[in-house]
C-alpha cells in the first residue's frame, strides 16, 4: 500500500498545483487512500519532493533533481 500511494503521490504532483500537504491529503482521498498528516510528511521525506515556484507564481511540491 505505501508504494502504491507513493506512485499516485508522484502522478498527483506531475498533475497538479500541490500547495500543502492538506492538498496532497484532499487529492489522495480522492483516490480512496486513507492517509494522516504524519503519513503524508514521511512519504514527501522519502520521495525527495522540495517546493518550487511554479510559472504560476505559486510554490508547488516537484521531485527533487537527482
Amino acid at each position: 500500500m505505501r508504494y502504491s500511494m507513493q506512485s499516485k503521490i508522484l502522478e498527483l504532483i506531475e498533475k497538479y498545483e500541490v500547495e500543502t500537504q492538506d492538498k496532497l491529503a484532499s487529492l489522495l482521498k480522492e483516490y480512496g487512500y486513507d492517509v494522516t498528516q504524519a503519513t503524508i510528511s514521511r512519504d514527501i521525506k522519502a520521495l525527495h519532493l522540495i517546493k518550487t515556484l511554479s510559472s504560476s507564481g505559486k510554490y508547488n511540491m516537484q521531485l527533487l533533481p537527482m
